[in-house]
């Protein structure tokens, strides 16, 4: 009886020290909070990414959600058709991330999401992978920069906003706000 305890004890010691043995789960649909869909958008589409172009792809999401051509709600924004891959390829796609890298990934998103919601949207509507994706109407607009594997774009004739990413530090009280009202390019 005393080895069972001792044992029963030296297991529960183990797995909370071994903690990170568990995996960070989360479902993504469209039926989740706006935070939960920034969340899982942020982790299949920047996961291995800066934390600075975590923010840029979120501000995507958000200056999306201002726009007339996009839906109004974060999810329909995630959600809509044929603008984030992760999200048309008919996969599961919840999160269940088993790796040290994964969850430290999806960590890094909800703090990026956290912080590009507190600083706002940047007005770019447009982003891609050079590096898997040649979209034809690229060609049309003007590249505001790269930030890790994504160039960002506006349309032609409208500004490139100073940032892409973090405007301000990246501790949560030391990032300014700073918000554009969207101009409704189309």
């Amino acid at each position: 009886m005393k080895i069972q305890i001792v044992a029963l004890f030296i297991i529960a010691c183990v797995s909370l020290i071994n903690s990170s043995a568990f995996a960070a789960s989360m479902t993504c649909n469209k039926r989740q909070s706006a935070t939960n869909c920034m969340i899982c958008n942020c982790y299949h589409e920047t996961r291995g990414e800066s934390f600075e172009g975590m923010v840029a792809v979120n501000k995507v999401v958000l200056s999306r959600s201002e726009d007339d051509a996009y839906p109004s709600s974060i999810c329909g924004v995630v959600y809509d058709d044929a603008q984030f891959s992760w999200t048309q390829d008919n996969i599961g796609n919840n999160i269940n991330a088993t790796k040290d890298e994964d969850k430290e990934a999806l960590e890094m998103c909800k703090k990026a999401v956290n912080l590009s919601v507190k600083e706002g949207p940047n007005d770019v509507i447009y982003y891609y992978n050079p590096s898997i994706a040649r979209p034809y109407w690229a060609r049309r607009m003007t590249n505001c920069g790269k930030v890790g594997n994504h160039t960002f774009l506006v349309p032609r004739g409208e500004s490139c906003p100073r940032k892409l990413g973090v405007i301000g530090k990246y501790s949560s009280s030391g990032a300014s706000s700073q918000s554009k009202k969207s101009t409704g390019a189309k």
